[in-house]
């Protein structure tokens, strides 16, 4: 809705007043509401409780790991070694994170500390700029690590290796995906 010149709190608004209206007109339909919310329950609402305890322990290894002896060694090593890079941690940011991918490091938890010991650290770059690097390399890690489900999904269909499908496959795409999200991150923070 922002797209179509509504500014973000009208664009908000429309969208309430949407979904009160679906509810004021949903009950002129009981037994596809009830199936819908069935279906939601079950398949949808429930499915994702699965991953809940993953979040909650990336929470509190976050927490834990915010005011750690290792988090400060780590800032006060990092912030001044990455500092001189500037805006070149755009490019750097992803690629440490995909090459923790690599080792079996899941994506949340590279970002979680390497986010906080970005923000911690004396870097010159905005912390907008940073956050969205870290997307970014959370976005590659999953498109060309072999440890991913998709990926290894994928492989087990085409009957091939999970390094097959992910740097040779998904390679060329997550470079230019890499090098595309570098510039427009640039320039969209600059």
């Amino acid at each position: 809705m922002i797209h179509l010149g509504l500014e973000s709190m009208t664009a908000v608004t429309v969208a309430g007043l949407m979904v009160i209206v679906i509810w004021l007109v949903a009950p002129a339909y009981p037994q596809a509401l009830q199936e819908g919310w069935q279906s939601y329950i079950r398949q949808g609402m429930l499915s994702g409780a699965k991953l809940a305890p993953f979040f909650i322990a990336i929470g509190y290894f976050s927490n834990a790991f915010d005011g750690s002896p290792v988090a400060l060694a780590l800032s006060k090593v990092v912030g001044p070694n990455l500092s001189h890079l500037s805006w070149g941690l755009l490019f750097v940011i992803p690629v440490v994170i995909v090459l923790l991918a690599l080792l079996g490091i899941h994506p949340l938890v590279s970002i979680t500390l390497l986010g906080q010991v970005l923000l911690t650290s004396q870097v010159t770059i905005p912390t907008l700029a940073i956050a969205l690097a870290l997307n970014v390399g959370g976005a590659l890690s999953y498109l060309v690590s072999p440890f991913e489900g998709a990926i290894v999904l994928i492989s087990d269909l085409a009957d091939v290796p999970p390094t097959t499908v992910a740097i040779k496959y998904n390679g060329w795409f997550g470079l230019w995906f890499l090098l595309l999200s570098t510039v427009v991150i640039y320039f969209f923070t600059n």
